[in-house]
Order: C-alpha cells, then sequence, then structure tokens
C-alpha cells in the first residue's frame, strides 16, 4: 500500500458570501468536481464490489454529486463513502500547514455542505444531517479530515479533525478519515471485520492513540494519515441490510429538513380515489388509507399534481384543466419516518391536438413549426410538405417520436420549392381532439 497524494482544498472567498429503515443504501459520492480521476476510480471499484456482493448503492460521481443529491442520499443510508475534496473559508487556514479553523465542509459540484457545530449549513439553513445511529461515514482523502492538506499537516490536527467530524458525529455516525490509497477499511469490513476495531487491526496503519479534546476522544497517531472518531463496536452494514433508495421519501425529508428518528417502523402511506359525479369528470374524492405499524400519529399531505396540495384525509379536488395528473400522498410518523404513495390519474378524456403554428424558409431548408395544444401526448407520427396537387408527388416528411402537451417541435427538411402544403399526422396515427386542423398552406 501506497499514501496517496490529498488534494487540494476548494475555499470560497468571504467577500461572495455577503432514508427510514426500508431505505437502507450505501451512498458513494466521488470525485465532484471532476478533477480527480483517481477518487472516480477508487470509489468506482469500491461500488463494483458492493453490487457484486449484493448490496443497494446509491453513486454519485462528478457532475451528480450536486448539495441537493448528496444530502438526498444521506437520508436513511446505512452507510456514506465520500471521496473528494474538504472545503475551508478563505482565511481560515494559509495552505501552507498553518492552524486550521472551522468552518470545513464537504465539496459538492454546485456547492459546499458546510459544518455548523453537530449540524450543518447550506445556504444560510442548519440542520442534522439524516442519519440512522451509528452508521459509518468514510471519508477518503479529503483535506483537513484527517489534519492533512496535499503534503502539509495543519498544526493543530486534533483540533480539525474534532471540528470536521462533528457534522457526522453530531448525527449519531461513527467517522473514519484515511488519506491511504485503496479505501482499505472498507475491504476489511468486506472480508469479516466484525467492528472498526477489528478493521483497525487490519490496516497498514494502526490507530493507536487517542487524544482527549473538548470532551470528545480523538483517534490519530501523531503525523498519522486515519483518524476515526466514535465507538469502536461500530458495524459496517451487511448487505441484506440494504434495499432500494426511496427518492420520494428523501425529496419530501429535503423538502422539511426536520431531523427523523430512525426507530421503528415507518407509516405505510396509500390512498383510494373516486369520481365525484362532475359531467366532465373532473372531480375527484381522495381518501387516505395510509397506516403506521407503531401507531405513531400520522401528518398527511396531499399533492394534486396541479400546484394544488391539502392535509385532511379525505378531500375533494376539481381539476381546471383535463390531463393525466400525478397524485402523491405523504405520510410522514411523530418520528419523522416517511413514506409516499403516487399514482396517475386520468382527468377528463384527454387527447393530443396537432396544428402546424407556422412555417419559414430558408435557402433550400423548410422549417415546419409544430405544436401540441391537446392534453395528452403525441407518439409516432410523421408530418409530410409537398408541393402541388398531390401529396405523393414532390414531397418529403419528418418523424417525431414523442409531443408531450403544450409542447413545440421545430421540424427541418430539405425543401426546394418556394410554396406548398404541410400536414402534421399525415397517416392519421394519433386520435385528436380536432382531425381538421392539421394542414397548412404556405
Amino acid at each position: 500500500m501506497r499514501y496517496g497524494k490529498l488534494m487540494l482544498a476548494a475555499f470560497i472567498i468571504l467577500s461572495l458570501t455577503a432514508l427510514p429503515l426500508s431505505e437502507a443504501h450505501i451512498l458513494i459520492v466521488a470525485d465532484s468536481l471532476s478533477d480527480s480521476s483517481c477518487m472516480y476510480d477508487e470509489a468506482k471499484k469500491v461500488a463494483t464490489t458492493l453490487k457484486n456482493r449484493g448490496y443497494q448503492v446509491v453513486e454519485l460521481y462528478k457532475g451528480n454529486a450536486t448539495v441537493k443529491n448528496i444530502l438526498k442520499g444521506m437520508y436513511g443510508a446505512d452507510a456514506v463513502i465520500y471521496a473528494g475534496h474538504g472545503g475551508y473559508m478563505s482565511g481560515n487556514y494559509d495552505c501552507r500547514g498553518g492552524y486550521a479553523s472551522p468552518p470545513f465542509s464537504l465539496v459538492a459540484s454546485d456547492g459546499y455542505i458546510w459544518g455548523a457545530g453537530d449540524m450543518v449549513q447550506v445556504n444560510g439553513q442548519t440542520f442534522y444531517l439524516p442519519f440512522k445511529e451509528g452508521i459509518p461515514v468514510i471519508l477518503l482523502h479529503a483535506c483537513f479530515s484527517t489534519g492533512w492538506v496535499d503534503q502539509y499537516e495543519v498544526k493543530n490536527p486534533i483540533e480539525t479533525i474534532y471540528h470536521f467530524s462533528r457534522m457526522f458525529t453530531g448525527s449519531g455516525a461513527n467517522y473514519y478519515a484515511t488519506a491511504w490509497d485503496g479505501a482499505e477499511i472498507i475491504y476489511d469490513f468486506l472480508n469479516g471485520s466484525r467492528n472498526f476495531y477489528e478493521a483497525n487491526q487490519k490496516n497498514f496503519e494502526v490507530i493507536n492513540k487517542s487524544t482527549v479534546y473538548n470532551g470528545t476522544t480523538i483517534w490519530r497517531n501523531d503525523h498519522g494519515y486515519a483518524a476515526f472518531v466514535g465507538d469502536w463496536n461500530g458495524t459496517f452494514p451487511g448487505a441484506s441490510n440494504t434495499t432500494p433508495y426511496d427518492d420520494a421519501a428523501a425529496e419530501e425529508w429535503y423538502r422539511t429538513k426536520v431531523k427523523p428518528n430512525f426507530t421503528g417502523s415507518k407509516p405505510v402511506a396509500d390512498f383510494t380515489y373516486t369520481y365525484s359525479g362532475s359531467t366532465s369528470l373532473r372531480t375527484f374524492t381522495f381518501r387516505s388509507t395510509a397506516y403506521d405499524p407503531d401507531n405513531d400519529t400520522l401528518t398527511l399531505k396531499w399533492n394534486f399534481g396541479d400546484g394544488s396540495t391539502a392535509t385532511c384525509e379525505e378531500v375533494t379536488h376539481t381539476y381546471a384543466r383535463e390531463g393525466y395528473y400525478t397524485v402523491s400522498l405523504t405520510a410522514t410518523d411523530s418520528n419523522g419516518l416517511i413514506s409516499v404513495k403516487k399514482k396517475t390519474i386520468t382527468v377528463g378524456n384527454p387527447k393530443p391536438d396537432l396544428v402546424v403554428t407556422g412555417t419559414r424558409k430558408s435557402g433550400s431548408t423548410l422549417y415546419i413549426y409544430v405544436k401540441n395544444q391537446g392534453t395528452a401526448a403525441a407518439r409516432n407520427f410523421y408530418t409530410r410538405v409537398w408541393y402541388g396537387r398531390y401529396s405523393t408527388r414532390n414531397y418529403k416528411q419528418v418523424y417525431t417520436g414523442t409531443l408531450n402537451p403544450g409542447a413545440t417541435v421545430t421540424l427541418k427538411t430539405y425543401y426546394k420549392y418556394s410554396r406548398g402544403t404541410v400536414k402534421v399526422d399525415y397517416y392519421g396515427k394519433v386520435s385528436e381532439k380536432s382531425e381538421t386542423n392539421n394542414i397548412r398552406k404556405f
């Protein structure tokens, strides 16, 4: 094993600053700034190994490693593995091994997740990370996480690790950081280590020195390249403990950022709906059938897909326009555990309606503008343009796969004539609201 070069910390200029038990998964974040292929390769190898062993893994690399995606991926995770930069505020470190002072951050592709004591701060909002108690958070190569930045050891490594780790340990995680190549600690667990203590004993660098700082025990050897803060009895999850990531529940947590308490069972969200006698078939009654296995009190929120919301168990809603709408019911129990149920409903009798809104000739190229002014998607149709009386002569045609309601597409084809006729859905394959507005002369 060799010591891997630490990456430069990302920083900002101060003047510019005026998932529940069933959502168990492993979150892997790497190379958020798309500037470190070694981090990507190392994390990708870990992800492949985990998936081959049956783990459910959420992977965020490069541009996908946004602040929002990272935070959502942390919701209900059974482990977090981060291979990326550690950030600091301008003026809080001299880049040459001087004293480092908080706040420190994880660096995302579009911003920072700053430590704020036991919490984090994003865009001025402070909240706890949505962790289960005792999960492992493993940082690979992140500056400050082990008291190092590139080849420089900071003058106050124990204090720096304390402040960097708090955003994770404050939400109940076990914190392990390493500057060594290979993500060795993870493979120690996969190869039989039952806890951090046993995994540590197998490592190239065995951490055997501790220092108490502000009442917290920081494990780090003198000038060491690994650090641990937490419970040595902490474990890494088994593959059978992980199930697919629940994006809907994570999205709802991200909206509120209320700290969940991952104990007991999450609620079960579901609902029924019926037409409510409207001749236009636009009025529905929705009834919640959500329940909590632990009999916790539930808070309900409806989203009707048209911008309207409600909070009762039963609600009647009328849609202004026909179409297809995705209705969701979010059930949140008193521990902050979330379940979301979504169903797509048909309102009225939605159909597409294709119309040619205009044409434009430029040299030998003809531009045809087609709009779907209906309330359902139009799929697999041809638009034909021809010169003269007969559509079977002197023609060109263009295929369109899908055109959603309200959308416009610009079609382009070679056409040498200055005048002609254009017809959308030439073969009549699309069942439309109106079949009389498909032709336009120019």
